[in-house]
């Protein structure tokens, strides 16, 4: 659920034949035990609007959780604690890894 946000994009980036770059996954070239990816070229330091966004998520479907309990209504609980935790997970490890 957390790469709804991603998805989303890129269906909206088709249906408007916008025509985005092939990037491809990076791989680091990390062969021997003294090797570190953090001095890649292809580690990424600043976060993206996105990952500001996907926190924004996070912590909307985290005010739901609470809403639930204030209301006392449980109906949407489920989701928006799959969906809380999702868009946190990947705020986390972008963060982590930049």
């Amino acid at each position: 659920m957390g790469l709804s946000l991603h998805n989303a994009l890129a269906v909206a980036e088709g249906y408007l034949g916008r025509k985005s770059p092939f990037v491809r996954t990076p791989k680091f070239n990390i062969q021997k035990r003294q090797d570190h990816w953090r001095s890649n070229v292809y580690r990424v330091s600043l976060l993206s609007p996105l990952t500001f966004l996907e926190a924004f998520l996070s912590l909307y479907f985290v005010a739901g959780l609470g809403m639930a309990f204030y209301f006392g209504d449980f109906g949407l609980f489920p989701f928006h604690l799959l969906l809380a935790f999702g868009f946190g997970y990947i705020v986390f490890y972008t963060w982590y890894h930049s």
